[in-house]
């Protein structure tokens, strides 16, 4: 059992340990035996560790094996499935999922520039592979509305590169493979593209890159994004054709709606008002009807008002001949049977590059985001490493399929936990349904409205745009965060999603050096009646020591940081002057603090034979020369914020340490971590600094400081003559080139 000396006597066997005296780090280290770890360099053994794992598999044919296997994970669990306890619930979960895949696979196809019928494509195959690879149980794999329109505006770049429309008989209603540039076989392309990153991405090991794709930034880019799909489905809402192609290159939102506007005149108002009943009806059933089904049925499983709204414009569209009658645009033919494999066209790869990148960003922050969340809800584990490899197998294998890039959609993740679905077998049951669809059910569905679709997108965006509820969260909690929002919905909106994307990224970058370069600094405090010393200005019931300044720097101390490190301490030693305690005053007298960085509080100055902090003061013996009290001021500084330092911190730490033992103040470091001890060991710091100005706790510091100020000048002009005087120059000369 150990326990902090600040905390009070340890007990050790049941006997109360005395309290140690104070001490320097270096008889602290020697009193307790510390001994330096011996490990190589942390990118040495790293670099090792990610090099061993990638020939330890051929070593041995029983870990290659394993290694194998590994990345089939449906080896392991399949063979202990319990049927009994989760079939029934996997059937129930998949079927639920299965019936949202086909509305929205039909629909996003319309946002992928594809044929509807690839949108079934979309939600069938990379859903049957990612079960075999992947390991979250309830992410659902297929369309989703931000990737649909990435793919959309990558297809829609590429065939105007090489002259082709999109409207033409060549790159329409085409979903095999051919020598012809179509949508169809550029939305494969892209699939296989994006699968090659995220493999690349796994086989590189750089699944830790999701960490810095915060929530902030995906909730913002998304809910940009979104606005995206929105506009983008006005259109079809008011039925106006031959909206004018822009190549502007920001404000596409802006653009477009200033088209529609413009051209509202155009509108078919049959197909407006089928679009506000579908909009209207979906609404009134997913958010009044399906909470009451679920509270007094209990039933986990929702209607599927989408669905039904699909099934019922179909037949009354057919019934009442809307397309001749109302002029009004339908899906058309949807071809029934399942499409051949073919190799996608590998000349388009590189011009599918920067595209595929993109969507892959997305992709894998929204699926490992979900993943983890939902593991973590569920009570079980993911490897977020063979989450990038099943997602790169996925997107490879269904490429080679008339397909458009897939994802994970909140929307059908949460109804497959919320219908109980316990296993990744439930993609069986969801899968049988869309095999019905495309073999004999789909091509009924030639007759539904266009205007339909874009209903449901625009409803299915609802709770997308419900995220504006996060900014109320963010601006009390963090005002960094709600900047991040704000940074990316606005550059994506303004300017284009890919653009946006990369703004966005940057921007959460930076701040993470923002927060470094301008940390907070503080006064700390002893709290009365304790060992501890806290921020002076949140605490009234605190002690200070007569001539003992304490200063904390909050951050690690980087290149980014060390001017303002520099101007903080410079700043601490004008207000500690200010309000007059840095020279020794009499031991009777009583000194009101009145500097804005600290509260209003009695300094009563206390010299007997036991200190306030609770250890025994040994007496100090006078020299024999004339006692002549020299102006004691003692500055402390806290280095437990630095959880690292690097070489321009340790120059500025020489640098102010130099400074203070010019203007005749001894300079204390207290509670530096031991990885920045070692450090200071191996670069000679100490040459510069010695290490007995390094105490272990900010205890230790102020007792031996109060011990000095009973010091004669000459003991103390001796400690000031210690150490050699660092000149920043020499630095410069050896790290600036001379010509």
């Amino acid at each position: 059992m150990s326990q902090d000396a600040e905390d009070g006597p340890a007990i050790l066997d049941g006997t109360p340990s005395a309290l140690r005296n104070p001490m320097n780090q270096e008889e602290f280290d020697a009193k307790f035996a510390y001994d330096r770890p011996k490990k190589p360099c942390e990118l040495e053994r790293r670099s090792f560790k990610a090099l061993r794992s990638y020939y330890e598999p051929f070593t041995s044919c029983s870990l290659f094996l394993s290694a194998l296997l590994s990345f089939f994970p449906i080896v392991d669990w399949l063979p202990k499935y319990k049927f009994r306890e989760n079939l029934m619930y996997d059937i129930i979960g998949g079927f639920t999922v299965g019936i949202m895949h086909v509305p929205q696979g039909i629909a996003y196809a319309i946002l992928a520039k594809v044929d509807p019928v690839v949108g079934l494509y979309t939600s069938f195959f990379p859903a049957l592979i990612y079960m075999i690879f992947g390991t979250s149980r309830h992410n659902s794999i297929g369309s989703f509305a931000v990737v649909s329109l990435m793919t959309g505006l990558a297809v829609e770049q590429l065939l105007e590169t090489h002259g082709v429309s999109l409207g033409s008989d060549a790159a329409s209603n085409q979903t095999r493979f051919s020598e012809t540039l179509t949508p169809v076989v550029i939305a494969s392309t892209l699939t296989l593209s994006i699968g090659l990153v995220e493999f690349l991405m796994a086989f590189a090991r750089l699944d830790f890159i999701t960490t810095y794709f915060s929530d902030q930034v995906v909730s913002g880019f998304t809910t940009g994004a979104s606005c995206h799909v929105l506009v983008a489905q006005l259109k079809d809402v008011f039925a106006i054709e031959h909206l004018p192609k822009r190549n502007e290159s920001y404000g596409m939102v802006f653009w477009k709606i200033y088209d529609t506007i413009a051209n509202i005149s155009q509108t078919n108002w049959w197909a407006f008002g089928i679009s506000m009943i579908s909009i209207v009806l979906l609404i009134v059933g997913k958010e009044y009807i399906n909470p009451l089904v679920k509270k007094h049925l209990k039933s986990p499983v929702p209607i599927p008002f989408e669905l039904l709204l699909v099934i019922i414009g179909t037949v009354v569209s057919g019934l009442c001949d809307w397309r001749d009658k109302l002029d009004i645009k339908v899906v058309n033919k949807i071809p029934a049977g399942f499409p051949l494999p073919s190799l996608p066209q590998f000349s388009l790869l590189p011009s599918l590059f920067v595209h595929a990148l993109g969507i892959a960003v997305v992709i894998v922050a929204v699926h490992i985001s979900l993943a983890k969340m939902f593991a973590k809800k569920m009570k079980y584990k993911v490897d977020p490493r063979q989450e990038l490899y099943a997602l790169g197998f996925t997107s490879i294998f269904a490429g080679l399929f008339p397909v458009f890039p897939s994802s994970t959609s909140l929307g059908r993740t949460m109804v497959n936990v919320e219908a109980g679905t316990k296993t990744l077998l439930s993609t069986v049951f969801s899968s049988a349904l869309l095999v019905a669809m495309i073999l004999y059910l789909g091509q009924w569905l030639e007759m539904l409205p266009m205007c339909v679709l874009s209903a449901i997108i625009i409803v299915a965006l609802k709770g997308i745009f419900k995220k504006f509820a996060d900014l109320k969260t963010l601006w009390p909690l963090s005002k960094t965060d709600f900047s991040i929002w704000v940074v990316s919905f606005v550059a994506t909106v303004a300017w284009d999603v890919m653009p946006g994307l990369v703004v966005s990224i940057c921007y959460a970058l930076c701040t993470t050096v923002f927060r470094t370069q301008w940390p907070r600094w503080h006064f700390l405090a002893n709290l009365n009646g304790t060992n501890d010393f806290r921020d002076s200005e949140r605490y009234k019931k605190v002690h200070f020591f007569n001539g003992i300044c304490v200063f904390r720097f909050d951050s690690p101390l980087l290149f980014t940081n060390v001017e303002r490190f520099k101007s903080t301490i410079y700043k601490a030693m004008e207000e500690w002057h200010e309000v007059g305690y840095d020279v020794l005053q009499p031991e009777d007298l009583k000194i009101k603090i009145s500097a804005k960085h600290l509260p209003e509080v009695s300094l009563v100055l206390s010299h007997s034979s036991t200190d306030i902090l609770g250890m025994d003061q040994p007496s100090v013996q006078k020299s024999e020369a004339p006692n002549i009290m020299f102006p004691s001021k003692h500055f402390v500084i806290d280095c437990s914020g630095f959880t690292f330092v690097d070489y321009m911190g340790v120059n500025a730490i020489k640098e102010i340490y130099s400074e203070m033992r010019q203007k005749e103040v001894l300079v204390y470091f207290a509670a530096a971590k031991a990885p920045v001890r070692d450090l200071f060991e191996s670069s000679g710091f100490y040459k510069f600094v010695p290490k007995q100005n390094f105490y272990p706790t900010i205890r230790d510091a102020v007792a031996i400081a109060r011990q000095r100020q009973n010091a004669s000048t000459i003991h103390l002009l001796a400690e000031l003559a210690q150490a050699l005087k660092y000149d920043g120059l020499d630095e410069i000369i050896t790290a600036q080139p001379m010509n």
